[in-house]
């Protein structure tokens, strides 16, 4: 496969720049992850996969394969030397410069030696908050890479360490608990201290910065900070109105209903949706889906004759 190849999973031409690339990648990567996609990771999650490989290969994170042909070089400019450093474990957050991600991304030095502690490098990592979390608060288990130095060689390996294979460092996945509070909004920040990359020579870890992106299930329509939802509701309480309790968001939340409320009616609940980062609040909007009473299915034929009568009389008075 050639380099050209790595570019279209991106959806580039192969003259893209490295700025291009992490665009695109931001862009898919956006569209793209099965946290995002619920119902349907089997069908995007390969394609995330592919993504996600061709963009660490294009900034050299990862090694292509052996088979893969090198890009033509162009004319009129020679092709750079690749700088002296491993590239560095690039992690995204939304609103964020990539001069910023850098900043707070960059691994822990190689080859460390005798010295003195130094703490280890900030970690930047987006943080999917489904939405009953971010409405009403709640923990979120997050999987995120960091590197430290080889516990094989200690950063002195030289090339002969089977384990890190002379680089110093190695990438591992950490967990974490992050507790969300109520009102979370797009783009918050929470930083969870000493959970980023390891220090060197008994540094401090540095800290782990979480960029909370709000995902919503099918179930649920958003429209900027208000979200929507269908609610099932019997016929016999649509038509006679009266207090009614529904599960939504995880909670058991009472509503009212209004007399011959019909199939779409709305019902719009005030400030009970999304929050933005000045506390300005959404709407959350329940619109009647009509149900069948379990209790029809019992009624007698005599208890159904009465049913037509009650009917066809008020309707010989809207005649």
């Amino acid at each position: 496969m050639s380099l050209e190849e790595y570019y279209k999973r991106l959806e580039l031409p192969g003259t893209a720049t490295p700025a291009d690339v992490k665009r695109a990648y931001r862009r898919l990567r956006a569209k793209y992850h099965p946290d995002r996609n619920k119902g349907r990771e089997a069908t995007v999650e390969p394609v995330f996969k592919r993504i996600q490989e061709a963009f660490e290969i294009l900034i050299g994170e990862r090694k292509a394969p052996v088979s893969v042909t090198a890009q033509p070089a162009r004319a009129a400019t020679p092709t750079p030397k690749p700088p002296p450093r491993p590239a560095p474990q690039w992690t995204w957050a939304w609103g964020q410069t990539s001069e910023e991600s850098r900043a707070e991304t960059e691994p822990p030095p190689r080859n460390p030696r005798s010295g003195p502690p130094l703490r280890g490098a900030n970690c930047l990592t987006e943080l999917f908050v489904p939405l009953e979390a971010a409405i009403h608060g709640g923990d979120v288990e997050v999987s995120y890479e960091v590197q430290g130095v080889c516990g094989q060689c200690h950063g002195h390996a030289r090339g002969r360490c089977p384990v890190c294979f002379g680089k110093g460092v190695v990438s591992y996945r950490k967990c974490e608990t992050i507790k969300v509070e109520p009102g979370a909004w797009d783009g918050q920040r929470i930083v969870v201290e000493g959970a980023g990359h390891p220090g060197t020579n008994g540094g401090a870890a540095g800290d782990a910065i979480f960029t909370i992106v709000i995902v919503c299930s099918s179930a649920f329509r958003r429209d900027g900070l208000s979200v929507a939802c269908d609610i099932e509701v019997d016929f016999v309480t649509a038509m006679l109105g009266g207090s009614y309790e529904v599960n939504v968001l995880g909670r058991a939340l009472p509503i009212s209903i209004e007399p011959n409320s019909g199939a779409g009616t709305a019902i719009r609940l005030r400030g009970q949706g999304l929050s933005d980062r000045h506390g300005t609040r959404g709407d959350l909007t329940l619109r009647i889906a009509l149900a069948m009473p379990a209790a029809a299915a019992h009624l007698t034929e005599q208890e159904r004759d009465t049913l037509r009568a009650l009917f066809a009389a008020a309707q010989r008075r809207v005649t």
